[in-house]
């Protein structure tokens, strides 16, 4: 998306949204970043001189817990309707007459931060529009100590290093002997000799198969395999692991913080190995269904030449799940190859809303339709879904998708051929309405 009519910010528990259009959006963007700069290193940087005031502005208030967020009129902003009655008003101003004030907490603000960030790695949507960050200049920092209280470490480090120099001199050098001849051990060979291939425990003690690669091991295994790259078979392989990851993930309060991986896939879709990133405890896995969603024993059964995915899967500690590849998208997905005749399309979108109308059972609980795009073959076999919108995402339990998807049927998920479906695909527009009505249509 290259254009921007209007955008919209909300935030929990507060039911007056920020809204504009790009000048808006732009402003909110450059003046989020540079507060939350200054907010972290306590420094303050004043504007050039002759800046122009930012639309969205932002200041702290006596309660260090609160930061106000202040929108202010634009001359060329479109009108909406303010709730008061029908005479439209410009953005930035309330019923009232005043600038738009919002009063957000740091945990609040720091979600907006992020939220920002997300936005601006997506260079699929708005791609001209970023945000520039220059490291404070040091005028402007004062100094927090006076000289000779920040000189004191050093002088006394200096110190010490000298007495340490002063009494390893006085220690005498120590004398060195031969080391003794290596005796032999009468039982070192039987410890050691390898247990039968027949031998019961054999299957049941390494170690390979239970616990996941190191990290030196993994870097080892994705050096001397080939990456995939292709933008359609990384899709693919990003559905089925988001669907396997959230399906297990059932303790989403208990993490204590945000844990990063790298994680590698099979063509298939199995997960060879993960490594933490960053502050990521290497313990915390055990938080969340990597172990339990590792393929026992990967490393042994892959050919050497067999290429492995690369993903980042970020447990937020907010219970948000979020998976994307490594190094991006290298180019435009597909939905890989398609059912184009039209008298077959016609009779599959017939047998999928009857297939899904007959396992729909669930009374419709949830606010705005489920939008999903759906992938059926010839043979009228569901061989894949994607949510088209928020609901869709966090309603899904409530739709009968995920007990009719078979990938098995449809060519998908074996080590030969993939994650990609090998038999041609209708592809739906599938609508959960509150209502309970079902649409169905050519996607």
């Amino acid at each position: 998306m290259t254009m921007l009519v209007s955008a919209e910010c909300h935030f929990s528990g507060i039911a007056q949204p920020l809204s504009g259009g790009r000048d808006f959006l732009e402003s909110l963007v450059r003046a989020v970043s540079r507060y939350a700069q200054e907010f972290l290193s306590q420094v303050h940087h004043p504007k050039l001189h002759g800046d122009q005031p930012e639309i969205v502005q932002l200041q702290k208030l006596s309660d260090k817990n609160l930061h106000r967020v202040t929108l202010l009129a634009t001359p060329n902003a479109l009108p909406v309707n303010t709730g008061g009655g029908m005479t439209p008003a410009p953005y930035g101003i309330t019923s009232q007459g005043q600038p738009t004030q919002i009063d957000l907490t740091t945990v609040q603000l720091f979600d907006l931060v992020e939220a920002i960030d997300q936005f601006l790695a997506d260079r699929r949507t708005l791609p001209d529009l970023a945000v520039s960050l220059q490291p404070v200049s040091r005028r402007y920092r004062n100094a927090d100590e006076p000289f000779t209280k920040r000189a004191a470490p050093a002088a006394i480090g200096v110190a010490g290093l000298a007495v340490s120099a002063l009494v390893l001199a006085l220690v005498p050098t120590p004398k060195m002997r031969d080391p003794k001849p290596a005796t032999p051990q009468p039982q070192a060979s039987a410890t050691a000799s390898p247990t039968p291939v027949s031998s019961p425990s054999a299957t049941a003690t390494p170690t390979s198969s239970t616990t996941p690669p190191s990290a030196a091991e993994l870097e080892t295994l994705l050096t001397s395999h080939p990456e995939i790259t292709d933008p359609t078979q990384l899709r693919f392989l990003q559905r089925r692991l988001y669907r396997k990851v959230d399906d297990q993930w059932k303790n989403r309060r208990q993490l204590g913080q945000t844990l990063e991986y790298r994680v590698s896939l099979a063509k298939d879709g199995s997960i060879i190995g993960y490594k933490p990133v960053g502050s990521t405890p290497v313990d915390g896995a055990e938080r969340t269904p990597l172990p339990e969603l590792r393929y026992n024993p990967a490393t042994e059964n892959l050919a050497a030449n067999e290429p492995l995915a690369q993903f980042r899967v970020v447990f937020n500690n907010r219970g948000i799940l979020q998976i994307s590849p490594w190094r991006g998208f290298t180019g435009k997905p597909t939905l890989g190859p398609q059912v184009t005749d039209s008298a077959v399309v016609s009779k599959l979108k017939d047998q999928l809303y009857n297939q899904i109308r007959e396992n729909w059972k669930t009374t419709p609980s949830f606010p705005r339709e489920l939008v999903y795009r759906v992938g059926v073959t010839e043979e009228g076999v569901v061989a894949d879904y994607e949510e088209k919108n928020q609901p869709a995402a966090d309603y899904l339990d409530q739709t009968p998708l995920d007990s009719l998807i078979k990938p098995d049927v449809a060519g998908m998920g074996s080590k030969d051929t993939g994650a990609v479906s090998q038999k041609p695909l209708a592809q739906f527009r599938v609508v959960f309405k509150p209502n309970g009505v079902l649409e169905v249509s050519p996607y």
